[in-house]
Formats: C-alpha cells, sequence, structure tokens
C-alpha cells in the first residue's frame, strides 16, 4: 500500500510538472492562437501610445530621508533630516532617477555635510529654498542635466544631540 501511494504521488508530480511546463511554453493545449496574438499587439501597441502621450506629465520619486550631522568644535550638536521627493518628466527619467538613486544619496550627504554646518555658523535657520537649489544642482551632477526638473522639501527637522 505504501508503495501504491508514493507511485500515485510520484504521477501526480510528474503530471503537474508537465502540465506547467506546456503552460509556460504555450505548447499543445495552450498554445496562443491567431485571435489571441492579434489581440495582445493590439493592446501592446495602445499601451506605448499611452506612454507617450503621458509622458509630459510630472512623477515623483520619494527618496530616502539624509540624516545630516552637524559638527562644531569636534562635538556633534545635532543632526538635521531632511525629507524630500523629486519631480521628473517621462518614464526613461524616472527609471534614471531610481537606477542613481543611492549615488544621489550619498553624493547629497557629502554636499550637506560640508554646506549646512557652515551656513549654521552664520545663520540659526537654513533657507528651505537653498536647500531644494542644492538638491536640484547636486542632482544635475549627478544625473544629468534636465532629468530632475525639481524637488520638492517635505519636511526639515533638526534633532538635538542625544535624543
Amino acid at each position: 500500500m505504501k508503495k501504491l501511494a508514493m507511485a500515485l504521488g510520484l504521477l501526480i508530480m510528474i503530471a503537474g510538472g508537465t502540465v506547467a511546463a506546456l503552460k509556460t511554453f504555450e505548447i499543445g493545449p495552450f498554445a496562443k492562437t491567431e485571435e489571441e496574438l492579434a489581440r495582445e499587439a493590439t493592446l501592446r501597441a495602445g499601451d506605448d501610445a499611452e506612454l507617450t502621450s503621458f509622458s509630459n506629465r510630472p512623477f515623483y520619486v520619494e527618496m530616502d530621508p539624509l540624516m545630516i550631522p552637524v559638527f562644531q568644535d569636534n562635538e556633534l550638536v545635532g543632526t538635521i533630516q531632511i525629507i524630500y521627493k523629486l519631480q521628473v518628466y517621462g518614464h526613461k527619467n524616472e527609471r534614471n532617477v531610481f537606477k542613481l538613486k543611492t549615488r544621489l544619496n550619498d553624493a547629497l550627504f557629502q554636499d550637506f555635510s560640508y554646506y549646512i554646518p557652515r551656513t549654521l555658523r552664520k545663520n540659526q535657520n537654513l533657507d528651505i529654498s537653498l536647500i531644494k537649489y542644492r538638491i536640484l544642482m547636486v542632482s544635475d551632477r549627478v544625473i544629468g542635466k534636465d532629468v530632475v526638473a525639481d524637488a520638492l522639501i517635505q519636511g526639515l527637522s533638526q534633532i538635538a544631540a542625544g535624543g
């Protein structure tokens, strides 16, 4: 009885694998008819037309928050957190930003590590428009000119040292 159950289980596994292979490779009873192929071709053409008609629509790429430590006189005085999104036009630009997201965050971290402490020595406040300008400047340098249309600052906060 035990051998019969194992043989039946093996037979079911082989049949399932065969059906899965036939379905994956569209062979035999799972092959597509001419009607289905024509319908897929028209749908693909419609998708391409839709992509080109919406290429002027802005896309917003959510970026990882930047945490910039602020040191003065070899002492940590606080951390600045910048939460932002990048506005791009077109799927190609959106893919470029996603591909270079880590490199852009690294370049922004390096830039703000020098810029923010220097600015805070002169002023007590940070100017959001200057931070936005620096994000655009660094993104043009890292990703390329005219890829990022705008930077949207969603949040800017200062966390005191020790809490």
